[in-house]
């Protein structure tokens, strides 16, 4: 028996260009119990559509036409004093980008209980039990603390365990492994395996689909072009996009072309890390570390790839070189050239959170030299650091949530190149992207750093991709 169904559906957003139609006429079923896989590339609507279901577009999307049936009734027509129960209750959301869903001045046990309150006569206890679930590690400890002392995939943790607090009927995951190492993202897609409810499973990595779902939708530009059940869809595709889609998945395998660059021999060293220690409090009594004793060479005009899984201190790392964390102990040493405060940029894992959505994409971008310059650049200066990256100037006055994922790690990396530097610092800046536009952004970063001479830190959970285009590969462990 179906639980939801999604019929003719059509959702558009005002722009300053007009009027953009993101989803087009999308007609599917959800039955009790089923994992529906929901995939295609970055800006293809797949959020949209799931953010449709709980009614929370931004004030400029709207639902057009179309009916979106919950166990019979209608949501459309609903308004918003009555959609807020059947939130969390009835239907769920793990959103794509843990940072920016959760609230940064709360501690995530109190978030996780917030969720759970009215469920159950102990919310503590059952955030507790929740964290316990995801696998976060010293709940009790760790239940006071604010999300941005967090990894990017204990935040999803945390997402998934407020997702789950309210006992809902169905879950819109939302690229919920994105952020995770292979590794993690296994035991996350098993924990959802064994949870009974109905789930719709967006991903862009139709390597994951095979282990949680029983149907495939494959949508394309705001249309559903193909479903069918998994095996239907990956033996026999039957629509030239889904066939394009299941071939990128050799460069999820690591089995994409190679580059002839890698013999190149890097001498010269930029960053000296030496014995780096960071620690953090749990509480009066209980430290976390971070990075312990970690010593690391970075050479001038290299690609450096950074791998290791979710927790191991990547970020940590990034933010001790950026001077965003004081090292407990050790030293960190720099040879750069260039003087100026801006030698060293970094692009955060979450661009989403990173950028201030009241601004546009050209002021976004300009920032940082209308901070060095003391003037705001003009249009045309922007235009040409969005040709850079291969970023459509057009896009310029728009804000970070009407463009897509890709689109907004692009600016990320225009607005990190706007003032020359000499180190680059990417932290997971390709975790949340479809693999297609995953291969587009590490072969702008490989195209950059040869037109630039530029030296990059590319941080990563996952070899494949990165080894695509890097110098030279560090592993970091747990």
């Amino acid at each position: 028996m179906d639980i939801l169904t999604i019929n003719n559906l059509i959702v558009a957003f005002e722009t300053p260009q007009g009027e953009l139609t993101a989803v087009k006429g999308v007609s599917l079923s959800l039955a009790k119990g089923e994992t529906l896989a929901l995939v295609g590339e970055s800006g293809c609507g797949k959020t949209v559509l799931c953010k449709s279901m709980l009614k929370i577009l931004c004030e400029r999307g709207r639902i057009k036409e179309g009916e979106i049936l919950l166990s019979g009734q209608d949501l459309v027509p609903l308004e918003e004093k009555e959609m807020v129960p059947c939130r969390g209750r009835d239907v769920a959301m793990i959103f794509q980008d843990p940072m920016s869903s959760l609230d940064p001045t709360m501690p995530v046990g109190r978030q996780i209980a917030e969720a759970a309150a009215g469920r159950t006569d102990d919310p503590k206890a059952r955030a507790l039990e929740l964290m316990r679930l995801v696998e976060i590690d010293h709940p009790r400890q760790r239940y006071e603390q604010m999300p941005h002392h967090f990894s990017g995939g204990m935040r999803q943790r945390i997402a998934i365990a407020i997702a789950l607090a309210g006992d809902p009927q169905i879950l819109l995951a939302d690229e919920p492994t994105t952020a995770l190492d292979e590794d993690t993202q296994k035991q996350i897609l098993k924990l959802l395996a064994k949870i009974d409810i109905a789930t719709i499973f967006i991903t862009h990595d139709l390597s994951l689909v095979e282990d949680i779902a029983d149907r495939v939708a494959i949508m394309k530009d705001g249309r559903i072009v193909e479903t069918g059940s998994v095996r239907q869809v990956f033996d026999a595709p039957g629509h030239p996009y889904t066939k394009k889609l299941l071939g990128y998945l050799d460069y999820g395998k690591g089995r994409g072309h190679d580059h002839k660059h890698k013999q190149q021999r890097f001498d010269t060293p930029l960053v000296e890390v030496r014995n780096l220690k960071k620690s953090f409090s749990l509480d009066r009594h209980s430290i976390h570390n971070a990075l312990e004793d970690f010593s690391l060479d970075i050479y001038k005009g290299e690609i450096l790839g950074l791998i290791g899984p979710s927790g191991c201190g990547k970020s940590t790392l990034a933010r001790c070189l950026m001077g965003i964390y004081p090292p407990t102990s050790g030293q960190i040493r720099f040879f750069n050239e260039k003087k100026s405060k801006n030698w060293k940029q970094m692009i955060f894992q979450d661009s989403d959170s990173a950028f201030n959505s009241r601004m546009t994409i050209r002021q976004i971008i300009g920032e940082p030299l209308r901070i060095a310059e003391k003037r705001t650049p003009d249009r045309q200066r922007i235009a040409e650091l969005m040709e850079q990256v291969e970023l459509d100037p057009a896009l310029m006055d728009r804000r970070p949530y009407d463009v897509s994922g890709g689109q907004r790690q692009r600016a990320a990396i225009a607005r990190a190149i706007s003032v020359d530097p000499e180190f680059i610092i990417a932290d997971e800046p390709i975790s949340s992207l479809d693999i297609s536009t995953q291969a587009q952004i590490v072969h702008l970063f490989r195209r950059l750093q040869e037109e630039r001479n530029l030296t990059i830190l590319l941080i990563a959970h996952d070899l494949p991709m990165v080894g695509h285009v890097s110098d030279r590969i560090v592993k970091m462990g747990e």
